[in-house]
This record gives C-alpha cells, structure tokens and sequence, in this order.
C-alpha cells in the first residue's frame, strides 16, 4: 500500500497534473471551472506542436491554459478581419479584434538574431517584452518622421486615443495599435502623402550605447485563446519562452475527464428534472380549505 501510494503521488506531482480552468478562454471546447490533465515531463514539453493545449505562467505569475498558434520558426500572419495564415492551417478567427491592420511576424527560435530596425510594429514590441521577460536592462527612444523628414516629437502631443490626449510619456512603450492610429492621425492632418513613422532605437541601460540586434536565448511560442476577444494571449503579452510553459495537455487523460464530467452533467441534469418534475406536481395539488357556511344544523333540503 505504501508503495502504490508513493508512486500515485509521484504520478500527481512529476507525470500528470490537474489543472482547473480560471476562465473562458477555451470556450466552447473547454468550459470554465473544467478539469484539463497536464503532462509535465519533458518529453512533453520538448515535443510542443500546432494545436496543443499547453498550461503555462504569464509575466504577471497566473498560470493559464492556452492554444498553440506557432511554434518556434513559425510565420504567421493575421489580418484585420480575423483571418489567420499559418505554415500549419489558415482559419477564420470570429471576434477578432486585437489586430486592427493586416501583420505578419516571426516566432523566433533559440540562436536567432532578430535585427530591431528590420523588425514591423508588432515585432518590435514583442521583442521588447521578450527583453523585460529576460530583465534586460535598456531603454528605448522615438522619434518622429514623415518619409526622410523627421519631424518634431511634440506634434504627437495633438493627437488622440479615445478621448484623451497622447502623453509623450506613454509613446516609447505604447502598442503598435496605438501607435498606428497617432501616425494615421498626423498623417491626415499632414500636407502630401508621404507615410509618417515613429521610430524607435533601443539603448543599453549600462552604458546607453545602441543595441542594433538580439540574440534569442530560448525558443519561443505563440499562444492564443480560442474564445478570441478580452482574453490576454501572446497578441497581448508577446511570446511565451520554453521555461514558461509547465505542461502539455494528456489527451488520453483529458478523454477520460470529459466522459467523467458527461456523466455528472448527465446526473445533474437527472436530478434538477427530477425536482422540478416533484415542484409542479406539489403546486397542482389542490389545498383542503374548511368551506365557510351553514352547519350541519342549520342546512336546508331543497
């Protein structure tokens, strides 16, 4: 017994965990509060593919379960309208929203060298957010250009997200979808149609000279939510390095879990049937009220 014990737990610790879904982000495929079993073993997390389930920490310490999108030396492209471009499968993603103009990126891979000025918008910032994820210490620097012109930095001061004006502040580490919109801003309010840009250069904390390129230390992957919207996932956060993801989900396990929830959502269902069916019988029951009148005494044949 001692023994069977020892390796159960063993199993429950180092083999497979059960892992409790916080929220709807795999809805409908998983519903919130639903049990998913993750391989820990690193043949499992070493073998991570095109459609996995994987269970991993954002920067931010919550664990969370999410899709794989792509896989290190992936090329993905997601346009405006929710369609989604991969080495591996192309989908209509519904309620799509994060991505407000067409991009395509690159899912670096251990050893890579990503050069920042050859970098779009969205690669920029996820490398920036891979560099916080490794604490590198840098700081980055914008400037402002119209075509080879540049232009004053203040000019961005004029524009606006929503209802509120841009800080100058808030503009070197601003999202590319925020960014994009100041740029077609001044772009409209602009003479001629040369293109406006805001440039950002990457400098090093220690002893601010320019870093022109990073080298990748660890593979990378990008996650998604399929319920799509108001969900964080790498459109949000970046990529997710190898040492972040704990686990892949056991898909032998996981047959066995939903047949098991099936059931008790089966009996559940039983049983709330059951209790209604019981309700309406007691409402329809008629009530014995004592009738008001004449007594006995007092009643007359007719």
């Amino acid at each position: 017994m001692g023994v069977v014990l020892a390796i159960m737990i063993g199993v429950r610790y180092y083999v497979l965990e059960p892992v409790r879904m916080q929220d709807n982000s795999l809805h409908p495929r998983f519903k919130k509060n639903s049990i998913l079993w993750m391989c820990k073993l690193p043949r499992c997390t070493e073998s991570i593919v095109d459609g996995d389930f994987v269970w991993g920490i954002m920067r931010n310490q919550d664990n969370m379960v999410r899709r794989v999108l792509g896989v290190p030396g992936d090329s993905i492209t997601i346009t405006n309208n929710g369609k989604v471009y991969t080495q591996h499968r192309n989908f209509k993603w519904n309620g799509e929203d994060a991505f407000i103009e067409t991009r395509s990126f690159y899912v670096p891979r251990k050893g890579d060298t990503l050069h920042f000025d050859k970098l779009n918008d969205v690669e920029q910032d996820y490398l920036i957010s891979l560099m916080h994820e490794q604490n590198e210490k840098f700081y980055v620097k914008s400037s402002l250009w119209q075509g080879k012109r540049e232009m004053p930095l203040e000019r961005i001061g004029s524009t606006k997200l929503g209802n509120r004006l841009v800080s100058l502040q808030e503009i070197d580490y601003m999202p590319w979808q925020d960014r994009f919109l100041v740029e077609l801003q001044i772009f409209l309010a602009e003479p001629g149609n040369t293109p406006i840009h805001i440039k950002r250069e990457l400098y090093s904390a220690k002893d601010s000279s320019k870093i022109s390129y990073y080298v990748v230390p660890e593979d990378c992957y990008y996650l998604i939510c399929e319920k799509s919207n108001h969900c964080a996932d790498s459109r949000e956060i970046g990529y997710f390095t190898k040492n972040r993801l704990l686990g892949r989900a056991n898909k032998a396990a996981n047959k066995i879990q939903k047949q098991i929830d099936d059931r008790i959502s089966r009996a559940q269902n039983a049983i709330k049937k059951l209790l209604k069916g019981t309700l309406q019988k007691a409402d329809k029951k008629p009530s014995k009220k004592p009738q008001r009148g004449r007594s006995k005494k007092e009643t007359t044949k007719t």
